[in-house]
């Protein structure tokens, strides 16, 4: 799981580059009405990521409850897809995406492909041994693995206060459909 570790310790500082320079400070997405569909997406990516980060600093599968693991990175997949589905109609008033954003799109989702391949492999002889979830943290310096566990908490954190904006933002989109229609 080395590799993986490693990899997905990349995937998140990378990821969280595009959310507060992309989506927070260049774009402005929580502010935007339009964008409210795909900050959804980015609000569930949150407790996806939350959950591999701590999954990967900490613990292994064994057995059917692998299963648990890839429905993770089948949500991952698809949260991506609906994801990129709904910027394009999100962000059409801004010109689009911007195009170091959507490089780093592409870089990411490269390198999520790589890192699900390396757990898949790390993981495949996993999946005959009696069912478990037990504590085997990767070889990796201790305070390299506190700090993934770190941003796994870190992002459940994330996901609160987006979903508050995000209620706070469908709140405002309500009542301006309703004040319209009056």
């Amino acid at each position: 799981m080395l590799a993986a570790f490693y990899l997905l310790l990349v995937i998140g500082h990378i990821g969280v580059f595009d959310v507060v320079y992309f989506h927070y400070y260049r774009c402005r997405l929580h502010t935007r009405p339009e964008c409210h569909r795909e900050q959804f997406w980015h609000m569930v990516r949150h407790v996806v990521y939350g959950l591999q980060f701590l999954i990967i600093a900490n613990l292994r599968f064994h057995g059917a409850l692998l299963l648990i693991l890839g429905a993770i990175y089948a949500a991952d997949v698809f949260i991506a897809w609906s994801d990129v589905w709904e910027e394009t109609i999100s962000r059409r008033n801004q010109g689009g995406l911007p195009r170091a954003e959507y490089f780093m799109h592409i870089v990411l989702s490269l390198m999520v492909g790589a890192y699900i391949v390396l757990v898949g492999q790390t993981v495949w002889p996993d999946r005959l041994l009696p069912s478990a979830v037990i504590v085997d943290p990767p070889v990796v310096p201790a305070p390299l693995r506190w700090y993934m566990t770190a941003m796994g908490v870190t992002a459940f954190f994330a996901f609160a206060h987006d979903l508050a904006g995000w209620l706070r933002m469908g709140r405002q989109i309500r009542l301006a459909g309703g004040a319209s229609k009056a």
